[in-house]
């Protein structure tokens, strides 16, 4: 059954799916971004949550002028830097690093660039937004998590909407 949130979750994303090569554009430095220490004075960027009370990976967007922009899920990261608007902005894109921190508690001391990781997309586990892309920056570890919890292994190239979509259904 097809909820509210979720339906308007998809139709927030649908103009960005026919622009997704778009939103792909090469990075610029990233040597100025300065992480953040997630807190409950932090919200999510993309859909105004409290970033901290869930579980699951967050993210966060450094952005060429140096802002850091927090999400509450990789999902919401992933949806707002695939938004055409957006990627002109962007430096760096980092996530909670799964080879390296769990998955109920995230530490804001193990971040993995996305381009860099190991997606597990279609797994079991839920987070501030469903089941969001798992990032690790070990392939033996993801792949360790998919025999755990299901869903398929992808770098961060092979990820579209047709993926996330069909690992959401």
């Amino acid at each position: 059954m097809t909820t509210r949130r979720r339906l308007l979750q998809f139709m927030a994303l649908l103009p960005a799916a026919t622009l997704i090569g778009c939103g792909q554009q090469a990075e610029v430095g990233h040597d100025h971004c300065r992480l953040l220490t997630l807190t409950d004075e932090h919200d999510c960027a993309l859909c105004g949550m409290t970033i901290v009370r869930f579980p699951g990976p967050k993210g966060q967007a450094c952005l060429r002028d140096g802002e850091m922009l927090p999400f509450c899920s990789t999902g919401d990261l992933i949806s707002w830097a695939w938004q055409p608007e957006s990627a002109p902005a962007i430096a760096a894109l980092y996530m909670h690093d799964l080879s390296l921190t769990g998955w109920d508690d995230p530490s804001d001391e193990h971040w993995v660039r996305a381009q860099e990781a190991w997606f597990v997309v279609g797994h079991d586990q839920r987070g501030a937004m469903g089941h969001a892309p798992a990032p690790f920056s070990v392939e033996s570890d993801a792949v360790q998590f998919a025999a755990n919890h299901g869903g398929q292994l992808h770098t961060w190239d092979e990820l579209d909407w047709d993926i996330l979509r069909n690992a959401s259904n």
